[in-house]
């Protein structure tokens, strides 16, 4: 016990044998500067030496690496899951306030979509349950709402979410003073003003409060959580009627990949032609695809269907021209979610579609 310890140690005994309460005590010394836990402190150590009997330890009270535990989760989800839900915002106003600079990046959204979505599916929940055991224990004992775990991690999220604020207030005033304001932009910085003001008010607030019982803070408790499961929920409509379901997508990719073999079959062709041209200007085209993958210029995986494996049409036309077609399994056109990018030379529907190339001309793609 240092000096000021025992010197306080010596007022609480003298003023405890004149008669002075623990109430008054408390609150004078508070007054006076010194830390509850030091006047507690000095408190129990009189009781216990006029006892002689030590305070015992409540099971479940106190800081504890169980506490470390829920707090860090719980604010590493809500990280987690917070800025995927900005991501997943911000992905939403690019595809309805579409940038003509942008539209390969666009066309080929999905994979991001699909990550925020996945990401928010696995921490959102998890966040909830954590913070749902961390109320109910604040409620048990209410002493866990002064932990100082609690309070660290919270100031540090509240730290983040300022941090977050003020840098897009900086970026807002930034592009405003440029004259770079777009609809994009405006509901951008309002995506995350929204999303860090509410957090940052629900741990400001339950930060002030003493008792995790009253109506103040389960209203609170219910407002938050009711909020965000609304946003995540309408957030992963939108996702996925932008991105389609996973069968949608497993027919668009396999048309993708059909779309690339003809591609490849193509190019294989126009190089036969060139090189056979070069030798013999009277020279034709190959009269089937085996003939390019005997000679190497053609993978025989390129002419087969992915799915059915049946090999695609291949039909020499007059002059250098010919016909590649393939069966298509999706309506959706090239271009669209979800799609690579391609030209619109490639759109077809769910049937069989042709396409009728020139061998001196170059593959479009």
């Amino acid at each position: 016990m240092d000096n000021q310890s025992a010197a306080l140690q010596q007022f609480v005994e003298a003023a405890k044998s004149k008669g002075a309460s623990d109430d008054f005590l408390s609150a004078f010394l508070t007054r006076r500067g010194w830390p509850a836990d030091e006047v507690y402190g000095a408190l129990g150590r009189y009781w216990e030496t006029l006892t002689g009997i030590a305070i015992p330890e409540r099971a479940g009270s106190g800081e504890s690496a169980r506490d470390a535990f829920l707090y860090l989760l719980s604010f590493a989800t809500l990280a987690t899951w917070s800025t995927s839900l900005g991501s997943l915002i911000f992905s939403f106003i690019d595809y309805w306030f579409r940038d003509p600079l942008k539209s390969a990046y666009l066309e080929n959204m999905r994979p991001a979509l699909t990550w925020d979505m996945a990401r928010i599916a696995i921490a959102y929940p998890i966040y909830l349950l954590v913070t749902r055991v961390t109320v109910r224990e604040a409620r048990n004992f209410p002493d866990r709402l002064q932990s100082g775990v609690r309070k660290w991690l919270t100031y540090i999220a509240l730290l983040g979410t300022a941090g977050t604020m003020i840098c897009d207030l900086v970026w807002f005033l930034n592009n405003l003073l440029a004259g770079e304001i777009t609809e994009r932009f405006v509901l951008k910085s309002a995506t995350v003003m929204v999303i860090a003001g509410m957090i940052f008010a629900y741990y400001l607030s339950s930060l002030k409060s003493r008792r995790i019982n009253v109506p103040q803070s389960k209203l609170r408790n219910l407002a938050f959580a009711g909020a965000s499961a609304l946003a995540v929920l309408t957030s992963f409509s939108i996702g996925m009627s932008i991105a389609g379901t996973p069968s949608q997508q497993r027919l668009l990719e396999a048309d993708d990949v059909r779309i690339g073999n003809l591609h490849t079959i193509a190019n294989a062709v126009n190089a036969w032609h060139r090189r056979e041209t070069f030798r013999d200007p009277q020279a034709t085209l190959p009269q089937n695809l085996n003939l390019l993958v005997q000679s190497g210029n053609l993978a025989f995986t390129a002419t087969q269907d992915p799915e059915t494996h049946m090999a695609y049409t291949y039909r020499p036309r007059m002059s250098n021209q010919y016909e590649l077609c393939a069966n298509f399994m999706s309506t959706e056109q090239p271009g669209h979610m979800g799609r690579m990018p391609h030209s619109d030379f490639w759109h077809h529907g769910t049937r069989e579609t042709c396409y009728v190339f020139d061998a001196t001309q170059p593959v479009p793609w």
